[in-house]
């Protein structure tokens, strides 16, 4: 999955760190960095020298903060993020993608035109995490069975490539509408949350699963803050064989309501 990782670089302090925390904490030797630059075109008729400006420096930033066993390929171009951005992740086969911590209105867009596997890097303090991110995981999973396995699949490959002990925390929000039919839901959906846990116990011991009831959009992050994890996963559908996902009002509010680094994987 971390064999060609797409990060946006707008040259500003911030994430130039963030630059620097990919190369010390993701990079692997078989892994390719695509930087990418882009310059807007209210720019004008200065927009070409903008574009070569940004790609000479984020070049020497990628030389410096890189090491050189890992291969690095920089692109400045003209226009905006979220059109420029999926353009660049679907031609340069992208496998991966780091977006740095940004306002919800510029993050989310790009969130839906990404149909590949999104880490959103989020600073806290105006720092990025300093413990391995897999140390402890919530994951939010919907249940249903082949979306789940996809997700599940896709964790287990990650943790694979780390040395690191990790906790995982199943979280499943159960919306009660029907007060008479809820104590069969609740049934129904611990079974089912349960077998996940089983299967994921097979290769981390160090899992528990749990059935939150209530509006998702709501309860799942107050859930997700109260356990402080130092990573949340969120699996997210694609639209039909479109370069996009799909985000409902839980994903949203996942993404929007918690403040911990989110990976998001297409299912």
């Amino acid at each position: 999955m971390l064999t060609r990782i797409l990060y946006p670089v707008d040259l500003s302090p911030r994430s130039q760190k963030g630059l620097a925390w990919i190369a010390n904490r993701v990079l692997q030797k078989n892994s390719t960095l695509v930087a990418v630059h882009v310059v807007s075109p209210a720019a004008g008729l200065d927009t070409p020298r903008y574009v070569h400006d940004a790609e000479v420096t984020l070049d020497t930033l990628c030389n410096t903060m890189v090491a050189p066993d890992i291969s690095c390929k920089v692109i400045s171009t003209a226009g905006t993020l979220e059109e420029v951005l999926p353009e660049i992740a679907h031609s340069e086969n992208c496998s991966f993608a780091i977006l740095p911590d940004m306002a919800e209105e510029s993050v989310l867009p790009l969130v839906r035109q990404m149909a590949i596997p999104q880490f959103l890097l989020r600073a806290t303090g105006g720092e990025f995490p300093e413990e391995d991110v897999f140390t402890k995981i919530a994951m939010a999973v919907d249940l249903s069975p082949e979306r789940t396995e996809i997700l599940i699949s896709r964790m287990k490959e990650l943790l694979s490539d780390s040395d690191i002990p990790s906790s995982i925390h199943l979280l499943h929000g159960l919306p009660l509408e029907d007060a008479g039919g809820s104590q069969n839901l609740v049934h129904a959906a611990t079974e089912a949350i349960e077998e996940v846990c089983s299967e994921v116990r097979k290769w981390n011991l160090h899992t528990q699963a749990e059935v939150i009831s209530g509006q998702p959009e709501e309860e799942i992050p107050k859930k997700i803050m109260e356990l402080e994890p130092t990573l949340l996963v969120v699996g997210l559908a694609t639209h039909g064989e479109l370069w996009q996902l799909i985000l409902g009002s839980t994903a949203e509010a996942l993404i929007s309501k918690t403040s911990c680094p989110v990976l998001i994987i297409p299912t």
